[in-house]
Order: structure tokens, then C-alpha cells, then sequence
């Protein structure tokens, strides 16, 4: 909800927001060289692995507490062989928090008591001796007792947590022995190995491995690479750390899984004809894997495709349980609509919301960020059943919707307030329509875009490529909860189906004949208005530059990775975004972009950009954007050339 909110002419940008715009993208690729690579491992795989981020777990690394005596229930994946010892964090607490205690608690059990020290950013760390293990996990309860003074209201925005938070093991990671046990509770890497000479059904089988594994672990984040291996061999020579995994992926090795010896640690080894080869990845992955006791097994048929959700669901379709909420303040419960859970791009979005509060009177007010978009009083029934639309432009990828119990016996001083509690249930239904075209468009549309079933092809075919469509097809996998299907198919199957399609020219050379938002030739620099029309700009001199762009094609979506003639431009794109997994979650726009060396810049989506109404400064968006654009790919171009002249000064001296 805005408040003096000012309106621009439609097609129109002021000089103020031009300056803004082009500054912001200016600063953005002047920062300069960002260091990406990731710590290597030291240990090998049976020693302890390092401290694990709750977030390799599946978690939040915020652990955060409702309200002055608040639990949180938490489950740690073990790894046969390790035993969980602490968890760490920093402290972080409200000005009213004077001290307290956090309890680890299992069952009927208390494990710790651990008191918090009243520093700001103090660090605090949860002793776990004693933890009871079953079936490779450990079920916790991490409860609050609060000592509080003066006023102490509290809310999501003040409240009690750990953050940054870690989980310690000891003991030695067990070998695996069978290939149902190949796959650990926790996956910190995995390196699938391919043939020099990769043929196509390798390279298919090596990215619907990946998306199978990044699926399999859901939230929790697990970097995915390719790799090549002399065809005929099935032992890498490289080394692995704790809890990471290697898979070779050959049509010469015989039908099947097995397992193998490799550098000190097994290694997985899929093989097959090129028909027989997506039958037992698809094994490897499901619940079936379970039952491969042995060393070796060789799976039957593939499972069906992926399909799309019906127009009506439940909350509990969409992975939204039942709630219960209570506090001394206003009790409010939070979940998501994903886009990809509904199986397409989505608008009409209806929530059946029912549940139960008390004490009586007050209000129930749902709200998506900051809006309001529903609220009704809380009568003396005690329940709620009501439905609520998601209006269009609060909707995106991910819409996070708060439901909050709103109430006059909430007292501002320590323990004043009347205890209120709220509930939600998850049988409410959840009604939608397809959206053509999608909205929120560009990356906001994807991975629903590409749902249930997408084309993936290649103009190269090698070993680069299929790491680059391991890496596109894993960070859009981490989007969604939903298992993505994907076709490896050539680039004029891809382009003559109907299939929403992912298009990797690494080099730009034999790209399709497809409509980007950006394109450049030579010194021209060209990008789409929401009309279809193009602006340009010509830049002295001519930059180059890797991109990932989504356009629309026939009513479809294609996501197009390309560069202008250098492939080592698009990877440098591509490691950036995966150097961080929060990186392709946070995408807008319709294109990202990146010189060499410099930071990305995002090109914004059309409708994105396009304003509501007129304005006096004559300055067109369209123009504004490939203005914007250009100045900072020149940016970039010219600090590139420094640091190459400082070096090159530096080599001289």
C-alpha cells in the first residue's frame, strides 16, 4: 500500500528516474571483479564434514522464535556413520530481551540448556549429546524462556532468533555399499562425469540426473557439476570431500547401476544404450531406489511425464499444513502460493481461507508484504471461512501471504497481554487460471513458464554444453518443488514444437531465428519495447558480452542463453549465478547481462517498466533502458581496460 504515490504518462520516464536508473546500473557494473570460487575441501570423504548451514540441510539458517516463551521444531538430516554434536548461531534478540534460555529438546528428553548472553551479536551454541538417531534424522525442539522488561511486543520484526546457524558432526561417514545407499541424507556436491565425446543421450541423462538429485533434496542447496572422463574409463581420478558423490554416465558401460572403486571413495556408474540410459536415472532418483540392496540393479521402464495441476487444489496440494498459532500479541500465520506448485503460469489466483481464533472480536486481516488485500471482523463464532482474491499485481513466482488476528487485549508491557492464538487449515481450496502470457513476466515467469515439460537443446553438443545445461536446468530445478521434465531434443525440434523450449548457443553463432529483448551487431545495441518495437543505441566502441534472456515465441517461452561470439562470457554469467543459490530466485526482468570481469546487469521486463500515465519530460522508457544499458556496458568495457592496464603495468614494474 502506497501513500502520495505519483503518476508518470504511459510510454514515459522523468528526468529524475533517468538519472536514478542510469546511475544505479552504472554502479552496479562499475564495482568491479567479484570473487566466486568456492572453498575447496581439505578432509577426505570419511573424516567429519565442516559445519553445515542449516540451509544445506533444508532449513532456514534463521531460526526464529515466536514470541517471550516460543518452540520451534527442527529435523536434522544424519548421515549414516556421523552423529549431530551442536548447533551455532548469533544471537539476535530486541532491545526489551534482557536474557533467557534456549532448551534442546527430544521427545520427553531434555538434551541442553544453554543460557543467552545478553551482547548484542553474541555468539550461542546448543550442545546435542546425547541426541537420539532414527532412520538417518533427529527430531528436535528448540523452546524459549525469555526474561523480558518494559515493553515487549512481540512480532516477526522483533523477535528472538539464531541466525547464520550451523550444525556440527563427528564420527566417519559410512561407504556405501549398495546403490539404495549411494545417495546420503545429505549431498553436498555431485560431479556426474561424461564421456570427451559426449553423445547426446549422455548429455540428456547427465541433466535429468541433476534436476532429479536437486529435486530429490528440495530446498536443501546442492551444487551440481559436469565433468569429463576418457570414454571407456569408469574410475575419475578426481577427489572427493565429505558428502559429496561422483556418477560416470557412459553408453559403452554395460546396462545398469553399479557401484565402483574410485579416487579412495565409490563411485556410481549409470550405463546403457541410448534408449536404456534415461530407465535407470530415473531409478536412481525415485523411491524405488530403495530397493537396490545390492551393488548392482538394473531399473524397468521410465516414469510418466510430469503433468499439469488441476484449475482447483487444496492449501495441503500446495504444501501448506495446518497451522496453529499462539502469543500474547497479535498471532499471525504465513505461507506461500507458488506458482509452480499450481503446474503453469497462473492469474485468478482464489484462496479459501478457514480457521479458528481467540479470544473474540478484533479483526482478521490478510495481506501479501505491506497490502492489505482482504480483512473482515472476528465475530463471536470463533472461525473464519472466507475467500479471498490475490490481486494481479501482488503476484509473483513465490506470493508469501500472511493471515493475522488483529485484536484490542494485546498489552504493550511484559506480560500484559491476553494470550490469542490463530489457526489455519490446509483442506481450504486454492483456485486459478492459466495466464497467457505469464505474469509476472520474464524470469519471474519461469520455472512455470516451462511447465510441465520443456524442450532443452544445444548448437554444440560438447562437454561445455551439457555443463551449461546442468547448471540452467539445476538453478531453475531449485525454483520449484515440482520435478521438471525435460526433452533433449536438436535446436530445430526444439524450435518447430509447441514445448515451451531452452535454447544454449554459447557462442551466439547458429542462435535461432527467435525475437530477444537484447540483442547487439556489431556497435548497435537493441532493445524491445513492450509494443514489439526496438530502440537502439550505438556504442563506440562495440562491447561484448553473455546473456540469459527469456523471450516469448509463438505463445511459448524460450529461455535463451547465448553471448556475442565468446562462450567464456555466457559461463562467466553462469557461475555467477551459481555462486550464490538465493541469485536465481531473486531474478527480474528479461535479460541479464554480463561483461567479462564486471557485475551482471538486469534488463527490466516491458510491463515491468512501462509506466501508467503522461509525463512533461518526452523521454521515452524504451529509450531510457537501452541508454541505461549501453552507458553501462560501456562502463564496464572501460573498467576492464584499466584493470588490464594495471596488470599489464604491474607485470612491467
Amino acid at each position: 500500500m502506497s501513500c502520495g504515490r505519483r503518476s508518470y504518462g504511459r510510454g514515459r520516464l522523468p528526468a529524475r528516474v533517468v538519472g536514478v536508473l542510469l546511475a544505479g546500473l552504472i554502479l552496479a557494473l562499475g564495482a568491479g571483479l567479484e570473487t566466486l570460487s568456492a572453498p575447496s575441501a581439505s578432509a577426505a570423504p570419511g573424516d567429519p564434514p565442516p559445519p553445515l548451514s542449516l540451509r544445506d540441510l533444508g532449513s532456514s539458517a534463521t531460526i526464529g522464535f515466536p514470541g517471550q516463551q516460543g518452540e520451534v521444531s527442527l529435523s536434522l538430516a544424519v548421515p549414516p556413520g556421523l552423529t549431530p554434536t551442536e548447533i551455532r548461531g548469533t544471537a539476535q534478540f530486541p532491545t526489551f530481551v534482557t536474557g533467557g534460555n534456549v532448551d534442546v529438546l527430544q521427545g520427553d528428553r531434555l538434551i541442553s540448556r544453554t543460557p543467552i548472553d545478553s551482547a548484542v551479536n553474541s555468539p550461542i551454541a546448543l550442545p546435542l549429546r546425547g541426541i537420539r538417531i532414527e532412520r538417518n534424522s533427529a527430531d528436535l525442539v528448540l523452546r524459549t524462556y525469555l526474561r523480558t522488561a518494559g515493553s515487549c511486543l512481540f512480532d516477526d520484526s522483533s523477535r528472538f532468533s539464531i541466525q547464520n546457524s550451523t550444525v556440527s558432526y563427528s564420527g566417519r561417514e559410512s561407504t556405501p555399499e549398495t546403490v539404495a545407499g549411494f545417495l546420503p541424507p545429505v549431498l553436498r556436491k555431485l560431479t556426474i562425469f561424461v564421456p570427451d565425446d559426449v553423445q547426446p543421450a549422455e548429455g540428456a541423462a547427465a541433466v535429468s540426473l541433476a534436476t532429479a538429485v536437486v529435486a530429490n533434496y528440495g530446498s536443501a542447496t546442492v551444487d551440481v557439476e559436469v565433468a569429463s572422463i576418457r570414454r571407456g574409463s569408469t574410475a575419475p581420478r578426481q577427489e572427493v570431500g565429505p558428502l559429496e558423490r561422483q556418477v560416470v554416465i557412459s553408453t559403452t558401460m554395460p546396462e545398469g547401476l553399479s557401484l565402483g572403486p574410485g579416487a579412495g571413495w565409490p563411485v556410481l556408474r549409470i550405463g546403457g544404450s541410448a534408449e536404456e540410459l534415461p530407465a535407470q536415472v530415473e531409478f536412481l532418483a525415485s523411491d524405488l531406489s530403495s530397493i537396490a540392496v545390492s551393488s548392482a540393479a538394473v531399473a524397468g521402464p521410465p516414469f510418466a511425464a510430469p503433468q499439469l495441476a488441476p484449475a482447483v487444489s487444496s492449501l495441503a496440494d500446495l504444501g501448506v499444513g495446518d497451522q496453529l498459532v499462539t502469543s500474547s500479541g497479535w498471532p499471525s500465520i504465513g505461507f506461500g502460493i507458488d506458482q509452480a506448485r499450481l503446474g503453469r503460469p497462473s492469474k485468478d489466483v482464489r484462496l479459501q481461507l478457514s480457521g479458528t481464533y481467540t479470544p473474540l472480536g478484533g479483526q482478521i486481516a490478510v495481506s501479501v508484504g505491506e497490502r492489505v488485500i482482504a480483512s473482515w471482523p472476528a465475530d463471536a463464532s470463533g472461525s473464519y471461512n472466507r475467500w479471498v482474491d490475490v490481486p494481479a499485481d501482488v503476484l509473483g513466482r513465490y506470493t508469501e501471504v500472511t493471515v493475522t488476528y488483529n485484536h484490542g487485549d494485546a498489552g504493550e508491557e511484559c506480560g500484559s497481554g491476553v494470550r490469542s492464538s490463530l489457526s489455519l487449515s490446509s483442506a481450504g481450496e486454492v483456485r486459478s487460471e492459466a495466464a497467457d502470457p505469464p505474469a509476472p513476466p520474464g524470469f519471474g515467469s519461469l520455472p512455470q513458464a516451462l511447465m510441465p515439460r520443456t524442450s532443452l537443446a544445444w548448437t554444440n553438443g560438447g562437454v561445455d554444453d551439457v555443463a551449461r545445461a546442468v547448471s540452467i536446468m539445476s538453478g531453475l530445478q531449485r525454483l520449484s518443488a515440482v520435478r521438471l521434465g525435460v526433452d533433449v531434443v536438436s535446436v530445430d525440434d526444439a524450435m518447430s514444437s509447441s514445448a515451451p523450449a531452452v535454447i544454449i548457443a554459447a557462442d551466439g553463432q547458429r542462435l535461432p531465428d527467435l525475437t530477444l529483448p537484447v540483442t547487439a551487431d556489431g556497435q548497435t545495441l537493441t532493445v524491445l519495447g513492450a509494443n514489439g518495437k526496438p530502440s537502439n543505441v550505438v556504442l563506440t566502441p562495440g562491447v561484448s558480452f553473455g546473456s540469459l534472456q527469456v523471450a516469448r515465441d509463438a505463445g511459448r517461452t524460450v529461455l535463451v542463453a547465448t553471448s556475442t561470439r565468446d562462450a567464456a562470457d555466457l559461463d562467466a554469467v553462469l557461475r555467477w549465478l551459481s555462486a550464490d543459490p538465493d541469485r536465481w530466485s531473486a531474478l527480474s526482468g528479461q535479460a541479464l547481462m554480463q561483461v567479462a570481469g564486471q557485475q551482471p546487469v538486469v534488463v527490466p521486463a516491458a510491463e515491468q517498466t512501462q509506466p501508467d500515465d503522461s509525463s512533461s519530460t518526452g523521454v521515452s522508457w524504451v529509450a531510457v533502458v537501452v541508454a541505461a544499458v549501453g552507458i553501462a556496458l560501456v562502463a564496464a568495457l572501460a573498467a576492464t581496460l584499466v584493470l588490464r592496464h594495471r596488470r599489464r603495468a604491474h607485470v612491467e614494474d
